[in-house]
């Protein structure tokens, strides 16, 4: 019978310390989740901005709103140009594409592919070499592309400033 009172004594001291040790762990959490709060909103700041100017903010960051998204039309097969320097044989190869917001300019550049795939040719063709390697050479040919393809585009189309770049996305000289 003592040893029954003894373990029914030790069972009522355990459970004050384990509510108490409960409490210490939910008052630890609830102090964790109050600091991550306060960070946060600190973190983010309170933007007293109107709904009307986040919304312009985010149109203009995004481009017209009737535009739709960006189209891009692969022009292959990939260009490759030869170049005679000196007494050695070089070469450009060109991937490109054409990026551009119109549905129209989409069709139209494939539609009229022979044609500008003559004139961009003819267009590299005309470059030395040398300016090519250097970035502000690919730089500038790549802008010499894109007017020439919109004035062509602009001929055939009637819409003018209907392309938006040239890319291009491979671009290797040997």
């Amino acid at each position: 019978m003592a040893n029954e009172k003894e373990l029914q004594l030790d069972a009522a001291e355990d459970e004050p310390k384990s509510n108490k040790k409960l409490l210490i762990i939910i008052i630890a959490a609830i102090v964790v989740v109050a600091i991550g709060v306060a960070a946060a909103l600190l973190l983010l700041g309170s933007d007293d901005a109107e709904p009307e100017e986040v919304a312009e903010e985010v149109t203009e960051e995004m481009g017209d709103p009737e535009l739709g998204p960006a189209i891009y039309i692969k022009l292959k097969p990939e260009f490759i140009i030869n170049y005679q320097v000196g007494p050695r044989q070089r070469y450009l190869q060109v991937y490109m594409e054409a990026m551009t917001r119109d549905a129209g300019i989409a069709e139209a550049l494939e539609m009229h592919s022979p044609m500008l795939r003559s004139a961009i040719i003819s267009l590299l063709s005309q470059q030395s070499y040398e300016h090519l390697r250097s970035a502000e050479g690919r730089n500038d040919i790549r802008m010499k592309v894109k007017e020439e393809l919109q004035t062509l585009l602009t001929q055939e189309t009637g819409i003018e400033g209907g392309l938006e770049q040239i890319l291009f996305t491979n671009y290797v000289m040997q």
